[in-house]
Formats: structure tokens, sequence, C-alpha cells
């Protein structure tokens, strides 16, 4: 939850959108709180204080106060401050209003489909100078898959990956030794998965009271299912939903009997905010699952001396194309040029080898930077924990998350077709077709409005 002074300031910041529809309100409500250039250093220099917006709560939360504490720490021209959102669509949201009342902060927080919007809206800063001033910073250092969501169309780079994630298996080690199921064998593909998922069920009285997996009830996971089988969201020119082509039918087709007819698999749904994951989690742990596809951010809350890790698989001989994401920091545009160069260095602060390496080790998410795998206490990390090994030789594999052009249209239609493939058992072909109708529709009308 936010501290009141946070919330009174974002109010006010909200208070400046009414003053721009034409409300007659003082203006010093607007400015009052606007980050500005104060106090001093040691040697009685001024120091610039910026604002730092980010949506993160729980363990994430913490480890980020903890970054930004130790930057204000280790240097005394800059002072960051952490201002926390409910998740990344509030952060969104009241950015979106900050800048109407030209009340941005220096930075922020947010994944790709939120960065994507405001880098086309040109409310962020190229870094590409500030890129280059930096002697030290080294982009080809950084995973390509990761900057390239901070590159705008324009080749200019406008956000730095913070941490990134992608989504492997976790298994009971247990359920399939009492199996007498090989991991390496059964999770080569969905197929054999589904194999293994026969054995592993167990059924009392005709009812299954043990399953044998639970891909998550995640539509990212779906996505990377239907690719491995050969599927797209869209064309190669970004025009046209191809969401419902063969490869995509016969993946969510099968995941769909799988789980509503044979009753092997299943998932969890509803609740509030994040509980379906962690049921999930406890599921596995508590053996009501032999095991699930999750997060490398999982990692943290698991016993691995009950669980195992493994890549995720392909789709019968086709390899596995699992997506790998990032959380991108970025300078705001319209704040005042000194905000902005020590945002610069904010952010390049918190992409750094030893931070990020620390941030991950903290959190469970993966590092940005390649050089982080050979950081003295990442490397002793992996020893300890082997689980992250894994998800790092997964990115050697991973592709890029789709990216929403259209705002998120596109997506809440796949998330639609899912509820009425895997909730409602309505066949994937039937809700496939549905769904596509009105995300083309979307996809039509971004294209016009860019003509």
């Amino acid at each position: 939850m936010m501290e009141n002074n946070k919330i009174y300031g974002v109010f006010k910041r909200i208070l400046c959108v009414v003053l721009a529809a034409g409300m007659v309100v003082s203006t010093s409500a607007c400015n009052s709180n606007a980050p500005s250039q104060k106090g001093t250093d040691k040697s009685g220099n001024s120091k610039i204080e910026i604002e730092y917006w980010y949506g993160l709560g729980g363990t994430l939360g913490k480890e980020m106060d903890n970054i930004i504490n130790d930057f204000n720490a280790s240097q005394n021209r800059i002072t960051v401050k952490g201002v926390k959102q409910a998740d990344y669509t509030e952060t969104s949201k009241l950015l979106q209003a900050a800048i109407a009342a030209n009340q941005p902060p220096a930075a922020v927080l947010m994944p790709p489909e939120y960065t994507n919007k405001f880098m086309k809206r040109k409310a962020l800063q190229n870094l590409d100078g500030y890129i280059e001033k930096k002697s030290d910073f080294h982009k080809d250092d950084i995973i390509p898959a990761l900057l390239n969501y901070g590159t705008g169309s324009d080749g200019h780079i406008y956000a730095l990956p913070a941490y990134s994630t992608t989504h492997i298996l976790f298994y009971r080690k247990e359920s399939f030794k009492k199996a007498g199921i090989d991991p390496d064998k059964a999770l080569k593909s969905w197929q054999s998965l589904a194999e293994a998922s026969k054995k592993l069920s167990v059924k009392k009285n005709g009812e299954t009271v043990s399953y044998g997996w639970d891909p998550m009830y995640e539509p990212v996971h779906f996505i990377d299912i239907a690719r491995a089988a050969g599927g797209q969201v869209l064309s190669k020119d970004q025009k046209t939903v191809t969401f419902d082509s063969p490869e995509w039918v016969e993946s969510w087709e099968s995941m769909r009997k799988w789980i509503n007819q044979d009753h092997i698999m299943k998932f969890n749904f509803g609740g509030e905010g994040w509980e379906f994951w962690y049921k999930t989690m406890d599921d596995v742990l508590q053996g009501r699952t032999a095991g699930y596809t999750g997060s490398t951010a999982d990692i943290s809350d698991l016993d691995f001396n009950i669980v195992d890790a493994h890549v995720q698989p392909g789709w019968k001989d086709k390899p596995a194309k699992p997506y790998i994401d990032a959380v991108m920091s970025s300078v705001l545009a319209a704040a005042p040029e000194q905000q902005k160069a020590a945002a610069f260095e904010w952010i390049s602060y918190l992409s750094s080898t030893e931070e990020n390496s620390k941030f991950s080790i903290n959190t469970g998410y993966l590092p940005v930077r390649t050089s982080c795998r050979e950081d003295k206490q990442f490397k002793a990390y992996v020893e300890r924990v082997p689980a992250m090994g894994v998800a790092i030789d997964q990115t050697k594999i991973a592709i890029p998350l789709f990216v929403d052009i259209t705002g998120g249209k596109v997506s809440q239609a796949i998330k639609d077709a899912l509820d009425l493939v895997l909730i409602e058992n309505v066949p994937a072909k039937e809700a496939l077709t549905r769904e596509k109708k009105i995300a083309q529709a979307a996809l039509d009308e971004y294209w016009a409005a860019q003509s």
C-alpha cells in the first residue's frame, strides 16, 4: 500500500489534469509536489531529487526499495524518491495523467506493452546520447531481445531493461520418481508430457484427486504453446490476425481435451490478484498436482527439496519457443534536463552487472546482462539454486514476447478465447475464430488511425 504522502502527491498530479480542463484552482497545488533540485551534498553542491514510479509490491517492491537506498547512499549528487503504485496498470494510468498535467516523474518502470505505448506518444527520452557518454555502460552486454523492447522504430533506445523473466517448468521430484518417469524424456514435448500426466494423475471413485500437470492459467503460456506448434499472433506485416491458424487450433484443442475431457491436467483461476498463481504453487508443493508452468520469479518461493526445474517443452517434433520478457525503465522526455540526466544515472545503476545480479538473487527474476553470469555472487547462487541455471539455459532459445500494438485489444481477444476454451469448454476452432474477428477489427482500426 502506498504511504499517505505518496498518495497525496499523486492526487495533486491528477488535480493538475482537472486544471487543464478549465477548472479554476490555484496552480500552486500542481507545483508543490514536483520533484526539484534541493538539498546539498557534503561539498555544499546542490543535489537533484528525482521520482521513480513503479508498481511493485511484496518481495519485488522491497528489493527495489533496497536498491534505491543503496544508490542514494553510493553518491552525493542524486536522491531517488521511489513512488509505488499498486501495479503496472495503475502506473500507466497515473503517468498518463501526470504527462497531461506537465508534471511527469523523472523515471518510470513499466512492462514493454506500456513502454511501447508511451514511446509512440514521444513521451520517453531518447537515451542514445546518455549511453554514448557513459563509458562503462556497455550496451552490447545487455541481452539483445531485451534491449529490443526499449528500441523505437527509429532505431533509438528509449528504455533499459531492469529485470527479465521467462517461464519454465517446475515438477515434483518424488511424483515423477514414484511413477518411474524420466523428467528429461517426459518434458521434451507437450505430447510426452500429456502421456506422463496420465500416469501421474490419481483417481478415486472415478474422480481425479491429483493431476499430472497445471499449465497455469496465464495467456502467455498458451501463446508459447501455439508458437511452439508453429503459430503466430499476427502476420509479418502486423496487419492480419493469425491466431485462428491450424497450429493454434490444434494446440489449444489438445489443451482443452487434456484438461476438460481427459482430466489429466488442471488449472486454477479467479480469486483476488495473484491468488490463482499461489494456489497453483501450493497444489504442487502439497502433491495435488505433479508440476506446473511458472515464472522464474517463483524460484524464491519454492522448496527445491520437493521440486526441480526444466525448460519448456516443444510441440511434437518442433522446438519450444518460450518468451522472454523484461520490465523497462524509462526517462520522461518532459522532465527538466538535470532530472533527465540524473534519472539516466539511476536506471543505468539499476541495470549494472552488480545490482542486476543482486536483484536476480533476491527475487528470482532473470538478469538482463550476460556479464551477470560471470558475477561471483550470481555464479554461487546458480550453484545453490540450479533452477536459475535452467532459466538461463532457456534464454538461449527464448524469443520476444508478443507486444500488442493496439494497446491491449488483441491480447484481450486472446484471453477471451482462452476463457471460452478452458473455462467454458468451447472447441478451440470456434473460440479462436470468434475472437479473431474482434481482434482483426481492432487491428484494422489501429492501422486506419496511422494513415
